[in-house]
Protein backbone atom coordinates (compact mmCIF):
# COMPACT_ATOMS: atom_id res chain seq x y z
CA UNK A 1 0.00 0.00 0.00
CA UNK A 2 2.87 2.31 1.23
CA UNK A 3 4.70 1.68 -1.79
CA UNK A 4 2.10 2.64 -4.31
CA UNK A 5 1.21 5.50 -2.45
CA UNK A 6 4.96 6.49 -2.83
CA UNK A 7 4.69 6.01 -6.86
CA UNK A 8 1.66 7.76 -7.12
CA UNK A 9 2.62 10.79 -5.44
CA UNK A 10 5.98 10.79 -7.01
CA UNK A 11 4.45 10.80 -10.32
CA UNK A 12 2.25 13.71 -9.25
CA UNK A 13 5.06 15.74 -7.99
CA UNK A 14 6.81 15.40 -10.87
CA UNK A 15 3.98 16.94 -13.02
CA UNK A 16 2.91 19.73 -10.44
CA UNK A 17 6.80 20.30 -10.37
CA UNK A 18 6.92 21.05 -14.11
CA UNK A 19 4.01 23.56 -13.56
CA UNK A 20 5.40 25.23 -10.67
CA UNK A 21 8.85 26.49 -13.06
CA UNK A 22 5.95 28.53 -15.09
CA UNK A 23 4.14 30.01 -12.42
CA UNK A 24 5.23 33.42 -10.50
CA UNK A 25 6.78 33.45 -6.67
CA UNK A 26 3.16 34.55 -5.64
CA UNK A 27 1.37 32.28 -7.27
CA UNK A 28 3.87 29.67 -6.54
CA UNK A 29 3.12 29.78 -2.53
CA UNK A 30 -0.59 31.08 -3.17
CA UNK A 31 -0.73 34.19 -1.88
CA UNK A 32 -4.32 34.90 -3.69
CA UNK A 33 -5.81 32.53 -1.43
CA UNK A 34 -4.16 34.14 1.85
CA UNK A 35 -6.80 37.04 3.56
CA UNK A 36 -6.49 39.73 5.46
CA UNK A 37 -8.16 42.24 6.78
CA UNK A 38 -8.15 45.84 6.93
CA UNK A 39 -7.00 45.55 10.26
CA UNK A 40 -4.16 43.19 10.09
CA UNK A 41 -3.09 45.32 6.53
CA UNK A 42 -3.94 49.03 8.05
CA UNK A 43 -0.73 51.01 7.32
CA UNK A 44 1.15 48.37 5.99
CA UNK A 45 2.69 48.89 2.19
CA UNK A 46 2.48 46.39 -0.12
CA UNK A 47 6.11 44.94 0.35
CA UNK A 48 5.46 44.39 4.44
CA UNK A 49 1.26 43.06 3.32
CA UNK A 50 2.97 40.39 0.68
CA UNK A 51 5.38 39.38 3.52
CA UNK A 52 2.58 38.71 5.80
CA UNK A 53 0.63 36.80 3.43
CA UNK A 54 3.93 34.58 2.39
CA UNK A 55 4.50 33.82 6.08
CA UNK A 56 0.62 32.89 6.80
CA UNK A 57 0.87 30.58 3.75
CA UNK A 58 4.38 29.19 4.99
CA UNK A 59 2.61 28.55 8.27
CA UNK A 60 -0.37 26.90 6.95
CA UNK A 61 1.98 24.50 4.71
CA UNK A 62 3.72 23.56 8.32
CA UNK A 63 0.63 22.97 10.07
CA UNK A 64 -1.02 20.68 7.19
CA UNK A 65 2.46 18.58 7.54
CA UNK A 66 2.17 18.10 11.63
CA UNK A 67 -1.19 16.84 10.79
CA UNK A 68 -0.15 14.64 7.71
CA UNK A 69 2.70 13.33 9.82
CA UNK A 70 0.94 12.62 12.96
CA UNK A 71 -1.86 10.54 10.78
CA UNK A 72 0.63 8.66 8.70
CA UNK A 73 2.54 7.74 11.52
CA UNK A 74 -0.87 6.81 13.97
CA UNK A 75 -1.06 4.56 10.49
CA UNK A 76 1.87 3.34 10.76
CA UNK A 77 1.69 2.49 14.38
CA UNK A 78 -1.78 0.76 13.95
CA UNK A 79 -0.39 -1.73 11.35
CA UNK A 80 2.08 -2.94 13.36
CA UNK A 81 0.11 -3.25 15.96
CA UNK A 82 -2.57 -5.07 14.15
CA UNK A 83 0.03 -7.52 12.90
CA UNK A 84 1.72 -8.54 16.13
CA UNK A 85 1.17 -10.58 18.93
CA UNK A 86 -0.42 -8.67 22.08
CA UNK A 87 3.10 -9.38 23.81
CA UNK A 88 5.24 -8.52 21.06
CA UNK A 89 3.17 -5.16 20.33
CA UNK A 90 3.64 -4.23 24.65
CA UNK A 91 7.17 -4.89 24.24
CA UNK A 92 7.87 -3.04 21.11
CA UNK A 93 5.93 -0.12 23.56
CA UNK A 94 8.51 -0.18 25.55
CA UNK A 95 11.25 -1.03 23.62
CA UNK A 96 12.61 3.12 22.81
CA UNK A 97 12.55 1.55 19.28
CA UNK A 98 10.60 4.58 18.30
CA UNK A 99 11.44 8.35 19.34
CA UNK A 100 8.21 8.92 21.68
CA UNK A 101 6.73 7.84 24.91
CA UNK A 102 4.34 4.96 25.21
CA UNK A 103 1.64 6.61 26.10
CA UNK A 104 1.63 9.06 23.12
CA UNK A 105 2.06 5.95 20.71
CA UNK A 106 -1.20 3.88 22.42
CA UNK A 107 -2.92 7.59 22.31
CA UNK A 108 -2.18 8.21 18.76
CA UNK A 109 -2.91 3.94 17.92
CA UNK A 110 -6.48 4.46 19.72
CA UNK A 111 -7.69 7.28 17.99
CA UNK A 112 -6.94 5.67 14.14
CA UNK A 113 -8.32 2.67 15.15
CA UNK A 114 -11.78 4.51 16.54
CA UNK A 115 -12.11 7.38 14.10
CA UNK A 116 -9.24 8.78 12.58
CA UNK A 117 -8.60 5.76 10.45
CA UNK A 118 -12.08 6.80 8.58
CA UNK A 119 -11.94 10.63 9.17
CA UNK A 120 -11.29 13.42 6.10
CA UNK A 121 -10.50 15.70 8.71
CA UNK A 122 -8.35 18.77 7.68
CA UNK A 123 -4.59 17.70 8.33
CA UNK A 124 -4.30 21.42 9.77
CA UNK A 125 -6.96 20.97 12.43
CA UNK A 126 -4.96 17.76 13.86
CA UNK A 127 -2.29 19.65 14.10
CA UNK A 128 -3.67 22.16 16.81
CA UNK A 129 -4.77 18.13 19.45
CA UNK A 130 -2.52 16.32 21.20
CA UNK A 131 -2.61 12.33 20.49
CA UNK A 132 -4.30 12.42 24.17
CA UNK A 133 -7.33 14.93 22.36
CA UNK A 134 -7.61 12.65 19.60
CA UNK A 135 -7.73 9.76 21.44
CA UNK A 136 -10.75 11.11 23.96
CA UNK A 137 -12.29 11.77 20.50
CA UNK A 138 -12.58 8.07 20.06
CA UNK A 139 -14.25 7.24 23.21
CA UNK A 140 -16.84 4.64 23.86
CA UNK A 141 -20.12 6.94 22.74
CA UNK A 142 -18.50 9.88 21.26
CA UNK A 143 -20.49 10.86 18.18
CA UNK A 144 -19.13 12.87 15.10
CA UNK A 145 -21.38 15.58 15.91
CA UNK A 146 -19.23 15.31 19.15
CA UNK A 147 -16.31 15.35 17.17
CA UNK A 148 -16.95 18.11 15.16
CA UNK A 149 -17.49 20.42 18.19
CA UNK A 150 -13.92 20.17 18.83
CA UNK A 151 -13.17 21.11 14.87
CA UNK A 152 -15.48 23.89 15.07
CA UNK A 153 -14.02 25.69 18.03
CA UNK A 154 -10.44 25.35 17.06
CA UNK A 155 -11.40 27.08 13.72
CA UNK A 156 -12.94 29.34 15.85
CA UNK A 157 -9.51 30.24 17.12
CA UNK A 158 -10.55 29.16 20.42
CA UNK A 159 -7.55 27.98 22.54
CA UNK A 160 -8.49 24.21 22.93
CA UNK A 161 -6.58 22.00 25.41
CA UNK A 162 -7.10 18.53 26.62
CA UNK A 163 -10.01 19.88 29.46
CA UNK A 164 -11.61 21.45 26.75
CA UNK A 165 -11.71 18.40 24.34
CA UNK A 166 -13.14 16.04 27.47
CA UNK A 167 -15.62 18.95 28.03
CA UNK A 168 -16.50 19.09 24.38
CA UNK A 169 -17.15 15.22 23.39
CA UNK A 170 -18.25 14.00 27.18
CA UNK A 171 -19.91 16.91 28.56
CA UNK A 172 -19.83 18.57 31.80
CA UNK A 173 -21.45 20.11 34.88
CA UNK A 174 -19.76 23.22 34.88
CA UNK A 175 -19.63 25.17 31.52
CA UNK A 176 -16.20 25.96 30.09
CA UNK A 177 -14.56 28.88 30.30
CA UNK A 178 -15.90 31.24 26.79
CA UNK A 179 -12.98 33.09 24.75
CA UNK A 180 -13.15 35.31 22.67
CA UNK A 181 -12.39 34.78 19.29
CA UNK A 182 -8.73 35.82 18.43
CA UNK A 183 -8.51 38.50 16.15
CA UNK A 184 -6.44 38.11 12.72
CA UNK A 185 -3.16 39.69 14.19
CA UNK A 186 -3.35 37.68 17.06
CA UNK A 187 -3.90 34.23 15.13
CA UNK A 188 -1.03 35.63 12.98
CA UNK A 189 1.58 36.63 16.21
CA UNK A 190 0.15 33.09 17.70
CA UNK A 191 1.31 30.87 14.31
CA UNK A 192 4.51 32.74 13.91
CA UNK A 193 5.76 31.82 17.68
CA UNK A 194 4.73 28.29 17.13
CA UNK A 195 6.38 27.64 13.26
CA UNK A 196 9.50 26.64 14.67
CA UNK A 197 8.65 23.89 17.16
CA UNK A 198 6.08 22.54 14.49
CA UNK A 199 9.17 22.46 12.24
CA UNK A 200 11.02 20.31 14.96
CA UNK A 201 7.70 18.11 15.85
CA UNK A 202 7.69 17.50 11.73
CA UNK A 203 11.13 16.60 11.55
CA UNK A 204 10.55 14.08 14.45
CA UNK A 205 6.90 12.43 13.22
CA UNK A 206 8.94 12.08 9.73
CA UNK A 207 11.92 9.94 11.32
CA UNK A 208 9.62 8.03 13.16
CA UNK A 209 7.54 7.19 10.14
CA UNK A 210 10.31 6.41 8.62
CA UNK A 211 11.44 3.85 11.09
CA UNK A 212 8.17 2.37 11.12
CA UNK A 213 7.69 2.02 7.83
CA UNK A 214 11.33 0.21 7.69
CA UNK A 215 9.99 -2.03 10.19
CA UNK A 216 6.79 -3.02 8.44
CA UNK A 217 8.94 -3.60 5.13
CA UNK A 218 11.12 -5.72 7.27
CA UNK A 219 8.26 -7.75 8.54
CA UNK A 220 6.95 -8.40 4.92
CA UNK A 221 10.39 -9.38 3.79
CA UNK A 222 9.99 -12.27 6.91
CA UNK A 223 6.59 -13.10 6.06
CA UNK A 224 7.86 -13.91 2.23
CA UNK A 225 10.41 -16.20 3.54
CA UNK A 226 7.86 -18.30 5.84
Amino acid sequence: MYLLFRIVTRTIFVNVSSEIMDLSPTEVVGLGSVNLNTEVTKGLVPTQVDFVKESVAEINEELNCVGQSLRAVAANLADIKENIKPGNWRAFLKSGAINCSERFAIDLVSAYTNWLGGSDVDDNLLASLTPRSLALMGSKGVTDKERQRVFEALESGERVTESTVRVLVKGAKKKPKEVSPKTENDKIRSLKEKIESYKKIINTLQDENKKLSKMLANRDKIQSLV
